[in-house]
């Protein structure tokens, strides 16, 4: 196994950067075709009412956003009738959100949509190298995730200086 130069590790520094750029991008343009356009932000959060995470403060913790954040995402999605908001019956300080018809028909058709890109993507990775591409962007989805949960995730660098 070959070790990667300072160079190479410079170079898939600015690669790592520049993909989650081009990713973004191309599902905000994927999600914005659709019959009923969702930004990237309203598709994570329709997918993670639809996965059972329904109080705001559940909501901003799971995305590392703010609770006023989350806030004014719900009611966008209310507005367009894609949500449903209610109050707690445990608590009614608080409230529960659960997808409407239409919030789930385009929850589906964007969690199509973005599958059909992503096997479009992995065809340009070879088939024995898959697995070590899951492996590999996992483990840095895990570092970033830990990186949101320091008390201060700006600063991403070992030194914990800002950039």
């Amino acid at each position: 196994m070959s070790r990667v130069s300072d160079d190479e590790r410079e170079d898939l520094d600015v690669l790592l950067v520049s993909i989650s750029a081009r990713l973004t991008r191309l599902y905000g343009q994927v999600l914005g075709q659709l019959a009923t356009p969702l930004t990237f932000r309203q598709h994570r959060m329709l997918r993670r009412i639809d996965q059972g995470h329904s109080a705001m403060a559940a909501l901003a913790a799971f995305g590392n956003l703010t609770v006023p954040t989350v806030s004014e995402s719900v009611e966008v999605l209310v507005r367009r009738g894609l949500l449903n908001r209610q109050e707690n019956p445990r608590s009614r300080r608080s409230l529960l959100l659960s997808l409407t018809p239409e919030g789930r028909s385009a929850k589906e058709a964007a969690d199509a949509a973005l599958a059909e890109v992503g096997q479009r993507l992995l065809q340009a990775v070879p088939e024995e190298r898959q697995a070590i591409l899951h492996e590999s962007l996992t483990s840095i989805y895990e570092a970033a995730t830990d990186i949101f949960r320091q008390p201060d995730s700006a600063s991403a660098s070992p030194g914990g200086a800002r950039r």
